[in-house]
């Protein structure tokens, strides 16, 4: 295996990597999925509210068509989709710290592989001077 040159170090070094973009795209896109579940569930809990406003008879008096009953219909539904939706954001925002974490032993690989080009240079320099 060979060492490589310090140009080609430092071409690796100037160079933005796929990963941590990648792990700023999925943070990205994990904020703007949290907060859209956020906001979706807040509402969800204002329909909540103005439906169990409602006394249990009246709730369970209602006929079938009624807007109790589409309301309660509405509840269910949004609550079927809004809490996995927010579970995809928090997995969106772990699968960015994997991408971020592959970058950083990727940087720490690069850091050795310096030293190693390095190293050799930096001992003859102490020896001459």
């Amino acid at each position: 295996m060979t060492t490589p040159t310090s140009g080609e170090l430092k071409s690796q070094a100037a160079k933005t990597s796929v990963l941590i973009r990648t792990a700023g795209a999925l943070w990205l896109g994990a904020a703007m999925t949290v907060m859209i579940a956020a906001v979706v569930l807040i509402v969800l809990g204002n329909m909540t509210g103005d439906y169990f406003a409602n006394s249990k008879a009246v709730r369970d008096a209602a006929e079938a068509g009624s807007g109790l009953l589409s309301q309660l219909g509405s509840i269910q539904a949004v609550k079927d989709w809004a809490v996995p939706f927010a579970f995809l954001g928090f997995a969106m925002f772990i699968a960015g710290f994997g991408f971020a974490f592959v970058n950083i032993l990727k940087n720490v690989r690069l850091r050795a592989n310096t030293m190693a080009a390095v190293l050799p240079e930096l001992k003859a320099r102490k020896n001459q001077a």
